[in-house]
């Protein structure tokens, strides 16, 4: 009989197939990085602002040390990032996204995360601190490997050793429950980035993928909120949050803060995705804008992924850019981009469209990075 893990398994398997057209699609065949190129790319800081790894160590026990591969058509869903993949597509560091289930379930939330909560027992901040507890233990059986980081200072020292530094940002507010006390728990047990909300409304802030909260900003809670994330050096993540709630996010931040996963709507016509306005606006209070990978954000494989890039950096400076790839969120990642191995393409990509390597770099992670130290330390 199986139990929940292989049953989650094999339905994804089943739904993938039928969704995405039977047998595997093939991996994008792309030529060889070249070497100077590969050069430039092991020599950058490559910081991925968002990777949803916890929730397949939470629902399969994922074993991020060991090799894994998608047999999935597209690549979709899961299983793009481990440890030894991360190496090999020279990613130095991330922000582990914790997907978590609300204690209250409300009509908007996306059929998958309503089975998610109907399936798993724990929600909200339970939840959320049994999960940051899954990478500190990830940590504590990896010590030469995994770094469960908690600051800028962390993520560099981590580095200097050979191991990989994993932040832990919440997906959506409703992983604490509405009680700023929930968020000062879980800063002492490691979350440094919290997203206001996610798919459903929170008692911050209100989705963008739902039209009849169209007109609502930030609730007074969701103001409070933010200036007690700045005050304990919690990062702000505006990702998922509606137009009125990024507009009343930017009136009151003081610190720098991140759209983790996201891209350019002016390409893509999408709610998840910025307008100009927004970038630019963001770009002017020192934020940083992380692009997605998945075909729910962007189209025209990696090309059209490299388009919002050059978009976004023409639109809001070199500053702004980063890379929020949204790997193992339940995404089908754009061809040629179907997993941690891909990050070289991007640089080759970057690369042959004229940005000069310093641009580069600080799309790959510097921006990034630099988002953590001044706000974490």
């Amino acid at each position: 009989m199986l139990d929940r893990r292989d049953f989650l398994r094999a339905s994804a398997a089943a739904g993938a197939a039928l969704a995405l057209g039977g047998a595997r699609a093939a991996r994008a065949d792309a030529p060889p990085v070249p070497e100077d190129v590969l050069a430039l790319h092991r020599e950058a800081l490559v910081f991925d602002l968002h990777i949803d790894t916890p929730l397949w160590m939470r629902l399969q026990g994922y074993d991020l040390a060991q090799r894994h591969r998608n047999w999935l058509p597209r690549s979709a869903f899961g299983w793009h990032f481990d440890l030894p993949r991360a190496h090999d597509g020279g990613l130095d560091a991330c922000v582990f996204g914790l997907v978590i289930n609300p204690a209250v379930v409300r009509p908007e939330l996306m059929f998958p995360l309503k089975f998610l909560a109907w399936w798993e027992e724990e929600r909200g901040i339970a939840q959320t601190l049994a999960t940051l507890d899954l990478l500190r233990e990830a940590a504590e059986r990896h010590p030469d490997r995994l770094v469960f980081a908690r600051s800028g200072s962390d993520v560099r020292r981590a580095l200097a050793e050979g191991k990989f530094p994993g932040l832990a940002g919440l997906e959506g507010s409703q992983g604490i429950e509405g009680r700023l006390e929930h968020v000062r728990t879980a800063h002492e047990r490691g979350l440094r980035m919290l997203g206001l909300v996610h798919f459903q409304a929170t008692e911050a802030a209100f989705p963008m993928t739902v039209s009849e909260f169209d007109e609502r900003g930030l609730t007074p809670f969701g103001r409070d909120l933010v200036a007690e994330m700045e005050r304990i050096g919690m990062i702000v993540d505006l990702a998922h949050v509606n137009a009125p709630g990024v507009r009343d996010a930017l009136e009151i931040v003081r610190r720098p803060f991140v759209v983790s996963h996201t891209a350019c709507r002016a390409l893509f016509d999408h709610p998840r995705n910025l307008s100009d306005d927004q970038i630019r606006a963001i770009a002017d209070k020192g934020g940083v804008v992380a692009l997605a990978f998945g075909d729910t954000f962007v189209s025209g494989g990696l090309e059209g992924f490299l388009d919002h890039v050059d978009h976004l950096i023409r639109v809001g400076g070199a500053d702004v850019a980063a890379l929020g790839s949204d790997f193992d969120g339940m995404i089908v990642p754009v061809a040629g981009m179907e997993d941690v191995t891909c990050y070289p393409r991007i640089t080759q990509g970057l690369i042959a469209r004229g940005h000069a390597p310093e641009i580069v770099k600080k799309a790959l992670g510097e921006n990034a990075l630099r988002v953590v130290t001044e706000v974490c330390g």
